[in-house]
């Protein structure tokens, strides 16, 4: 897609090929080894919820969406993993308020809004939000619940007991083991209560011996407490990499994908597949590894604040475009990103020419993703879908009726659903024209006169001057002020563009715009008074030359 990154789909490059939700949904089935079906996806809770969390627990869905279209029982759920500590600050966070809370739990650190029972719950039930505008529903589970409520405790036990087999799965994959006195468990700090500083450094089969390490990280200190505790019911908390696997075998889950980072020889995968296999004794999910989602060719960050979040983005955009935006990329390939520039008006038009693959059954693919971006039911059917772009331009000349307009496009009167969709694309056009379009896409008022109407000549000053006297009068309606203005250009003698671009130029700063006397009208105060500037501006010019 220009302006984006993205390709465009087209009919002549996609036709009779499967969708990827469909061809993994096929390999799933056909191995037979992934049942009974339990699709899974994970994320910390660090902070507000980023796109890229999107298009992770999209394309999860994406793909239980295609076990069920071919009739199999399917559990979708999305841990969120409330028990992990904080290990950074968030910039929009009170540096000085929340510093002391690095390292402790996020499901025990307070929520910097009320309405929340901590800090975790407040970004959790953000991304339980987003997701559900989406259309999107898995069944949450806490992780904080998993821990405290004991279903992770015979994990925790075996791995506790086998602490010298992860050791060596540890030195398979990294040439590097862990220490003798190593085990895969942190506790929380029965005096400071953090997570991140504390070692285990004893198992008697009931209780850990402990320390809370002043120097076990560079971002918090520990405050040197020693102890001993259980280390079930949420005591603590396994290492990620460990902890994955162990989520898979407790919540019972048969296909969860991540992204390239975990994915990659010698990731968290490769760590949570030999726990699987030589420690906990579960068959490894289905994986897959899904592509970063990259705004402005940036990867998202949660608890950095990096990036556009998912929240910023469902107000620039409908949810249906967001689900295929994410959804027409496979999954294995990088989304780049960048509301600004045309970007906006392509997605919509690669989503119009899908629609109409989908309606007239010419591309089974592209009908596909058209098909499933849809939010809240089935598909409409086939009706006049008014471009965007035309859109944008046509809400900026004042007068014009869109509906009108379209309507004589589309050679008939609008249908209820037809209607409806055209508010709403012209509720994100006027986003898109605010925020996000060309400079050359949008014709407002500029706050001063443009350095392009100095080249104004003699002729189109004094054609201004004669519009500053059209001004001063009333009128009833704009067509009234076109003629006239046509008018003056005749008796004048001079191109009519010429005069119009004089218009253009002292407003706008640019030789071309919407509808003269209507915007002359809908802005007069306004006009009048930059006019009078370019009047003053012109009298000074010709008294210095």
């Amino acid at each position: 897609m220009c302006g984006a990154g993205f390709a465009i789909l087209t009919g002549r490059n996609t036709i009779n090929k499967m969708y990827w939700a469909d061809e993994l949904a096929n390999q799933i089935i056909t191995s037979g080894k992934y049942k009974p079906y339990w699709v899974d996806d994970m994320k910390t809770p660090s902070g507000r919820v980023h796109i890229g969390s999107v298009r992770a627990v999209l394309t999860h869905e994406l793909i239980c969406r295609a076990l069920k279209d071919r009739k199999k029982d399917v559990t979708f759920s999305y841990v969120l993993d409330d028990h992990d500590p904080m290990d950074s600050l968030p910039t929009y966070l009170d540096e000085k308020e929340y510093r002391q809370h690095l390292g402790k739990p996020l499901y025990q650190i307070p929520s910097p809004e009320k309405g929340y029972d901590s800090y975790g719950q407040r970004w959790g039930q953000e991304y339980i939000e987003i997701f559900n505008s989406l259309d999107v529903h898995p069944e949450i589970i806490w992780g904080s619940q998993l821990y405290r409520s004991g279903k992770m405790n015979d994990s925790i036990k075996t791995c506790l007991d086998q602490a010298e087999a992860i050791r060596t799965i540890y030195k398979t994959i990294y040439k590097k083991g862990k220490p003798e006195n190593w085990f895969p468990f942190s506790v929380a700090c029965e005096q400071c209560g953090k997570l991140s500083t504390t070692v285990v450094t004893g198992w008697d089969g009931e209780q850990v011996s402990y320390e809370c390490n002043p120097h076990a990280v560079v971002w918090t200190e520990g405050c040197g407490h020693h102890g001993q505790v259980s280390p079930f019911n949420g005591s603590g908390k396994l290492p990620w990499k460990i902890e994955w696997a162990c989520k898979w075998k407790v919540i019972g889950v048969t296909v969860e994908g991540a992204g390239k980072d975990h994915m990659t020889a010698g990731g968290s995968h490769d760590v949570a597949r030999l726990i699987c296999e030589r420690v906990i004794h579960y068959p490894v999910p289905f994986p897959f590894s899904h592509e970063f989602f990259l705004v402005g060719g940036r990867k998202m960050s949660s608890s950095k604040g990096l990036g556009s979040s998912a929240k910023e983005v469902s107000e620039i955009l409908p949810p249906y475009l967001i689900r295929f935006m994410i959804a027409r990329v496979k999954y294995n390939r990088a989304i780049n990103f960048d509301p600004a520039g045309m970007t906006i008006p392509d997605l919509f038009d690669e989503y119009d020419h899908a629609a109409r693959a989908f309606w007239q059954k010419k591309d089974k693919r592209l009908a596909r993703i058209y098909e499933i971006s849809q939010v809240k039911g089935s598909p409409s059917k086939n009706h006049f879908l008014p471009r965007f772009r035309e859109i944008a331009s046509i809400i900026q000349h004042p007068g014009i009726d869109a509906e009108e307009r379209f309507s004589k496009l589309k050679g008939s009167k609008f249908t209820g659903e037809e209607r409806r969709v055209l508010e709403e694309r012209v509720k994100y056009a006027k986003i898109w024209l605010a925020q996000y379009a060309p400079e050359e896409q949008v014709f407002s008022l500029t706050t001063s006169i443009s350095k392009a109407a100095d080249r104004l000549s003699l002729e189109q000053k004094e054609f201004l001057a004669y519009v500053e006297e059209l001004l001063s009068e009333e009128w009833k309606k704009p067509e009234d002020l076109q003629q006239a203005l046509y008018e003056r250009t005749k008796k004048m003698k001079i191109p009519t563009a010429e005069c119009f671009e004089a218009i253009y130029l002292a407003l706008i700063g640019k030789t071309h715009g919407p509808r003269a006397a209507w915007f002359l009208l809908e802005n007069r105060k306004l006009v009048l008074k930059r006019l009078k500037e370019v009047s003053k501006k012109s009298l000074k010019t010709t008294r210095e030359t």
